[in-house]
């Protein structure tokens, strides 16, 4: 069993080699919590918590339920005013003000305007805890069936699919056992006919056959 909160504070860690102003996940996640505002990790340190690979990352993400989600701006806004807020309609960031940084986002919320993100925050959700720490985290269905969503979308750039590529197939590995029956109807939401898709590439890779999306 490679999940762990551990792997998250590791993340950060690793993160802070190369950016003394990343955020730890887990202290926006105590914010939230606080605030009683609903989310799910994502992003790479949701990977990280999952894989047990750490991987510095400039940012951190968050689903946010639509219903909270005015209040989880106004909650970074409070906590993390060194940073430039950019509304992206869909998302929100919270930026560097560092003009040379290629990689500014420090932050990012994700509005769950998405069905596939709307059930992921309302049921495929769990929370852990190590601690003091809290934290929600997609279930491995539901971090299985976000990584697919980005492997295929048609707004990933190119240079990054072949990333989301082995991670999919890293999460599906690492994984000791699935609901199949879930990542379909999660799949289903990604696209119509994307849960037998799904299932396909969960086999190709439990059967050590290549996968190509």
């Amino acid at each position: 069993m490679k999940e762990s909160l551990d792997n998250l504070q590791k993340s950060y860690e690793l993160s802070r080699q190369s950016n003394n102003d990343v955020i730890n996940p887990l202290q926006v996640a105590a914010l939230f919590e606080q605030e009683q505002i609903s989310y799910t990790l994502i992003g790479g340190h949701m990977l990280s918590y999952y894989t047990g690979v750490t991987r510095a990352t400039v940012d951190v993400d968050f689903l946010i339920r639509n219903a909270d989600f005015s209040r989880a701006v106004s909650l970074m806004q409070q906590h993390y005013s060194q940073f430039d807020y950019k509304d992206k309609v869909f998302h929100v960031t919270f930026d560097a003000r560092d003009q040379s940084s290629t990689e500014p986002e420090r932050i990012d919320l994700v509005k769950d305007g998405f069905a596939l993100f709307r059930e992921i925050v309302n049921r495929h959700s769990v929370t852990r805890h190590a601690g003091k720490h809290k934290i929600r985290i997609p279930t491995r269905e539901a971090a299985i069936a976000l990584k697919f969503a980005a492997t295929i979308s048609p707004n990933r750039q190119e240079e990054n699919k072949s990333v989301d590529l082995a991670d999919l197939i890293r999460l599906i590995k690492t994984a000791a056992d699935l609901d199949e029956a879930v990542i379909v109807n999660l799949g289903e939401l990604v696209y119509q006919g994307g849960g037998r898709e799904l299932i396909d590439v969960v086999v190709s890779v439990r059967s050590g056959r290549p996968v190509n999306l």
